[in-house]
């Protein structure tokens, strides 16, 4: 979980911080987008701190970024790690740490993804 929740972290939280696969819209403004991912990021730090018999809990942040989905230019690799990311997320809630600290799931897209999250939401 701690390799999941890191990348999850590095790629949603690093730039700025400072799925169910293929249903999340294609129509989210850039500013809708960032919105949502600034408050996901939020969530998953948060979760990253937890000890092994605290529960993981995304709170509405799976749901807000599932619904908000991506702006129409994501290009498609990075569209894969949008989607990627939802799946893990969905799939680390409700776990205890416990429970998913031996996972090593990669992320498909989830670098570049990073890099189009970075350009797009990261203050000018």
């Amino acid at each position: 979980m701690k390799r999941v929740l890191s990348a999850a972290a590095l790629v949603l939280a690093g730039a700025t911080l400072t799925a169910c696969g293929g249903g999340a819209p294609t129509d989210a403004s850039e500013s809708e987008f960032c919105d949502a991912m600034q408050a996901a990021g939020e969530s998953i730090l948060e979760q990253s701190e937890k000890d092994g018999s605290d529960e993981v809990d995304f709170g509405d942040a799976i749901d807000e970024l599932e619904s908000t989905g991506t702006p129409e230019n994501i290009p498609d690799d990075a569209r894969e790690g949008f989607e990627s990311i939802i799946d893990a997320m969905k799939d680390l809630d409700g776990k205890t740490v416990d429970e998913v600290s031996d996972e090593n799931d990669d992320l498909d897209g989830d670098d570049e993804f990073g890099d189009y999250y970075a350009e797009t939401c990261s203050p000018a």
